[in-house]
């Protein structure tokens, strides 16, 4: 009896500590929950931190909205055309391959598993060389050059 009312304790506790760690849910999205934000809502969003952070005044709160909005308009023509050009090369790719070759090609051009996406990511080094080597890592300087010698 003890032991089931200390499993049933345990699991109320880890279930009660998971959602209390969960990220809190966007209120600006659409009905569907995988929806994304326009780019007029992304833009008032991150104004709305910059202004928070920086106590921006009305006129600056504007001007880093308009530039905002603008930059992530030219980001989603990017990503846009980026669409488009893959799917003109799956077309092209299709009329080129067998369908298992262009069914194996199609996973090869799937998210890889573990990749990172946006700046923080790196090249891997090759195999065999060492894991921080000025230009095996990454494209900028080792950082760890400069530590050498301190602690």
């Amino acid at each position: 009896m003890k032991k089931t009312i200390f499993a049933a304790f345990a699991a109320l506790c880890m279930a009660a500590g998971t959602s209390a760690f969960a990220q809190p849910q966007r209120m600006e999205r659409g009905p569907e929950a995988g929806e994304r934000p326009s780019v007029e809502q992304m833009a008032r969003e991150m104004t709305d931190r910059m202004a928070e952070r920086l106590k921006l005044t009305e006129k600056q709160s504007e001007q880093v909205y308009a530039a905002t909005l603008e930059q992530l308009q030219t980001m989603e023509a990017h990503r846009e055309a980026m669409r488009k050009a893959r799917a003109e090369q799956a077309e092209k790719m299709k009329s080129i391959l067998s369908t298992e070759q262009f069914m194996e090609w199609s996973k090869m051009q799937g998210p890889h598993p573990g990749a990172r996406r946006g700046p923080q990511m790196m090249r891997k080094a090759p195999e065999g060389a060492p894991a921080c080597r000025e230009g095996a890592c990454c494209d900028r300087p080792c950082p760890r050059e400069k530590m050498k010698g301190k602690k």
